[in-house]
């Protein structure tokens, strides 16, 4: 509330009531005084602080009213401007003046201006603004922090209108107090002011969801901006005031984002954006240039057909892929084949791009026509929207070509006493008198394939053979890729007259391609060799080499004989599955020890058994314990130690694992607990054992293992080095060099103190020669 002091000043002529002379009353408030004269006085007026007469108006905030006793100054709304000397004026019947004056003094409580949150930025001079209205007027003070210290520091200013910080810093984010009192009415009050940290924008950027605008969908671009208090956006298009979003748009505002639905051309031009805060309310405005992508569509290619003759010219052909609509930008087209790898330029293919920047078009050229050209080619075009794709369809028409077999000639038993089926590598296979022919052809169009039988001396008596006839187990059909068909017969001979037919694949597709397969009675493989041999103590290891002529069927089996020399009755065969058609390793095993043998091997296939091999001779070790002595024991330092072993004997058979134990001794009798065993590599000789206690006492353990058991050594160690001192080390070689540079020195010295002596000998001599 604000109050107002009147001053009433009495005159034996003039009455002014209220009859106080200080009178308080609050701003804002209505006030009236009325002045009136005694006996034939007369007031005729009031006048304001600035000597202004007061009109008679009822409707006016400030005005008199007149009445029978005296004249009345109604205020109906008391503010600053009233504050000072009114004045009451009259007269007498003679016109002589009289007047009477009082003082109103307003009273206006403390109210600050101020925002409370204010921000600061980082190491720059801010004021704390506090403008504090009062009257009479306030003293302000300021304190800081929840507990309301006082202000100390320096680097704080007190101004008329705030706090000034000459240096913001970390502590001033904090909480200030901004406080005012009035003596002469004891009112007091202070406002709390929360200072933040603040940064002003910085680093405005636009950013467009990748793919940024694509026509018929939704583009999305993103203001990004550093500052604190965090950033707050407005968007703009050209030189247009901001969005303005109501209800359904085609523009969306969500915080930082504009979102443009269902993109078009028309959304083309300057998108900008006006990042903000409330500290820094001027931020940066940046702006995005929007460049809509069209999707691209390729123009159909049409199909060509071409017929492959070998009599006919070589043929060129051209297909074009050219884009009917769409952006060029980051524009690529790509020829791929069917299987979508890339074309490459090969076997008469070659890409020809040098159009594609002017005319956005692309040729895949065929020069000359080849068969492997038939099929389907896709162009496939990118730009930054979309892909798109279209198929060029070239159909070559040609003679059907034989791929496999490159053989002609299979091989087949007229039977396999004692067995109809054996199986290898799980495969069970049919024994006697089956084989199995196959042909592949390329063509195109598809060609129709049959199987033709004629004696072999006969080409004439030829006989088509179906799924009908007594000796034909089966014949398919299976295409195999587009222009790939595969055949296979499978035909079982009876009689010894069989080997004397042909078969005959044939593809037919308006011209004929043939493959004549000579059935052959199958012969026994010849010999393997034995091309290397490892002995153990009860092993025998063999590297087999397989038979250069199988024979015309595969191996199934090495057939091993072996027989200890002067045993009698010690002759053992024993099978061994053929792996590959490459050299195999075969390994005899549970043979006696120190003992000669001779060993033979044969090669089996369904046709039968080669003749065994030249024997070899072999002997097993003797089967003992590996013989090692502990050879070096090295202290790196008082924590580790080098241990090595030297191998005497390996007891006949390798090395399979070496094993160290050690343990604490504490006493004569007392060994801690022995630790797990480490393993070392077999192929080692050394190894050092670390994480030792210095100045203790070890017992250390190494085994050696082979199979006829380990053999094993144990030492006893205390863990204690005698290191040298580098540093004194290095001292005593610096002693030294300088201790051969000064006698080096000396003997240079006396060496040419002797040759001047000798000198000036000679010198003597010859003179008193020459005198003689």
């Amino acid at each position: 509330m604000i109050s107002i002091y009147i001053l009433i000043i009495f005159d034996n002529n003039l009455i002014i009531k209220p009859s106080e002379s200080i009178i308080l009353r609050d701003q804002f408030k209505p006030f009236v005084a009325l002045c009136t004269g005694q006996e034939n006085i007369r007031v005729v007026s009031w006048q304001s602080p600035l000597q202004i007469n007061i009109e008679e108006n009822s409707n006016a905030r400030v005005t008199i009213e007149r009445k029978t006793y005296g004249l009345r100054l109604r205020i109906r709304n008391l503010t600053e401007n009233e504050q000072g000397t009114w004045t009451c004026l009259g007269f007498d019947e003679d016109n002589k003046s009289f007047s009477k004056t009082i003082q109103i003094n307003i009273k206006i409580p403390i109210t600050f201006v101020s925002e409370s949150i204010q921000y600061a930025e980082l190491n720059s001079a801010v004021l704390i603004k506090c403008y504090v209205i009062s009257n009479p007027s306030a003293e302000i003070s300021w304190f800081k922090g929840e507990d309301k210290l006082n202000i100390l520091s320096s680097n704080y200013e007190q101004k008329n209108n705030g706090l000034k910080i000459n240096r913001v810093s970390l502590r001033d984010n904090d909480t200030f107090w901004c406080q005012a009192d009035v003596s002469e009415t004891g009112e007091s009050k202070d406002y709390q002011i929360q200072v933040i940290l603040a940064q002003a924008i910085t680093s405005t950027k636009i950013t467009c969801m990748t793919p940024c605008a694509v026509e018929k969908r939704t583009a999305t671009l993103i203001c990004e901006a550093n500052g604190v208090p965090q950033p707050q956006y407005s968007w703009f298009y050209g030189q247009h005031g901001p969005f303005t979003i109501n209800g359904i748009s085609k523009f969306i505002i969500r915080g930082n984002r504009l979102i443009i639905n269902y993109v078009d051309e028309t959304d083309n031009g300057r998108y900008s954006c006006h990042a903000f805060n409330d500290y820094d309310q001027k931020g940066q405005k940046i702006g995005y240039i929007l460049n809509v992508i069209i999707p691209l569509s390729l123009s159909p290619i049409s199909q060509i057909q071409i017929n492959l003759d070998e009599n006919s010219p070589s043929q060129r052909i051209t297909f074009s892929c050219r884009v009917q609509r769409g952006s060029t930008t980051n524009l690529s087209l790509e020829w791929f084949y069917a299987n979508n790898t890339l074309v490459q330029p090969i076997n008469g293919l070659s890409i020809d791009s040098t159009q594609l920047t002017t005319h956005h078009l692309i040729e895949l050229n065929f020069d000359p026509i080849r068969r492997e050209h038939h099929g389907n080619y896709t162009c496939l075009g990118k730009n930054l929207g979309d892909s798109s794709s279209t198929i060029a369809h070239l159909i070559v028409q040609y003679k059907p070509v034989l791929i496999e077999p490159k053989m002609n000639y299979v091989y087949s038993v007229l039977n396999y006493p004692g067995k109809e089926f054996i199986f290898l590598k799980n495969i069970r296979i049919l024994l006697s008198f089956t084989v199995i022919m196959k042909c592949r052809f390329d063509s195109y169009p598809p060609p129709v394939i049959q199987w033709i039988k004629f004696v072999e001396e006969y080409n004439d008596n030829e006989i088509i053979l179906n799924n009908n006839d007594l000796q034909v187990i089966d014949i398919s059909f299976e295409q195999i890729e587009s222009t790939i068909y595969e055949t296979q017969l499978t035909y079982k001979s009876l009689e010894e007259e069989d080997f004397r037919f042909k078969f005959q694949c044939q593809a037919d597709n308006s011209r004929i391609e043939k493959h004549l397969i000579t059935l052959r009675r199958a012969e026994l493989p010849r010999e393997a060799r034995i091309t290397k041999i490892k002995p153990n103590s009860t092993t025998i290891e063999l590297n087999v080499q397989p038979p250069i002529e199988f024979g015309g069927l595969p191996l199934l089996n090495y057939i091993v004989k072996y027989e200890e020399i002067n045993i009698p009755n010690s002759v053992k065969i024993v099978s061994f599955p053929v792996v590959s058609n490459n050299s195999q390793l075969i390994q005899i095993e549970s043979l006696q020890v120190s003992s000669l043998y001779r060993i033979e091997i044969a090669v089996e296939s369904i046709a039968g058994q080669s003749v065994y091999s030249i024997p070899v001779q072999a002997k097993t070790f003797d089967g003992n314990i590996p013989q090692f002595n502990l050879t070096i024991i090295s202290c790196f330092n008082n924590n580790s130690y080098l241990i090595k072993w030297f191998i005497e004997y390996d007891g006949g058979s390798n090395i399979s694992k070496i094993e160290l134990f050690y343990a604490k001794r504490r006493s004569i009798n007392k060994i801690e607990k022995w630790s797990k065993p480490i393993l070392i590599e077999s192929h080692l000789t050394e190894y050092e054992l670390k994480e030792l206690k210095s100045k203790t006492n070890y017992l250390i353990i190494i085994r050696l293992f082979n199979k006829a058991g380990y053999g094993e050594r144990m030492i006893e160690k205390t863990i204690e080095c005698k290191m040298s001192d580098p540093q004194q080390a290095s001292i005593w070689v610096i002693i030294g060099i300088i201790t051969i540079i000064i006698i080096g020195t000396i003997s240079i010295f006396i060496i040419f103190i002797i040759n001047r002596i000798l000198c000036e000998c000679k010198s003597s001599y010859f003179n008193d020669h020459s005198k003689i």
